[in-house]
């Protein structure tokens, strides 16, 4: 493994990181405002069956969407492009795993911790791959 691709899982990992803990700070809101959300429905006598629906559907489209966009934003940002299987796989991980376990469940520090670390080794893992696999692709510029 070359220098370049080590400094590209760095970045890679780096955003993952940022990306992975403002999304779960940002779900964690957004379900304290569908909460509220639905309290307010239901004190104004409407119906608790579906009270906060639509807030929850928010909360849950923002929260899913959030992740893959702010890892590609933080790509950009500190110069790594091509990492299209990076967001990808970041995508996946993040509703498939990682945000199942964080958000709305009050995960003790270890567990955040595991999470994160899962959630950042699937993005540098998949940016470097991609990497190796297309060399030409110079995705460190």
């Amino acid at each position: 493994m070359t220098m370049g691709y080590l400094m590209q899982a760095a970045k890679a990992a780096a955003a993952a990181v940022a990306a992975t803990l403002a999304g779960w700070r940002l779900f964690e809101s957004l379900y304290v405002w569908a909460d509220h959300a639905a309290d307010t429905e239901v004190d104004s006598g409407q119906s608790e069956w579906f009270a906060g629906t639509t807030q929850y559907l928010v909360a849950n489209a923002t929260g899913w969407v959030f992740l893959p966009v702010a890892v590609w934003g933080l790509l950009r940002l500190i110069r790594v492009r091509g990492n299209h299987l990076a967001i990808i796989i970041s995508a996946f991980v993040w509703v498939a795993f990682t945000a199942p376990h964080l958000v709305g469940s009050h995960p003790s520090p270890a567990t955040v911790v595991a999470w994160v670390a899962v959630q950042t080794a699937a993005t540098a893992a998949a940016s470097v791959a991609q990497s190796a696999v297309t060399p030409a692709n110079k995705a460190m510029r």
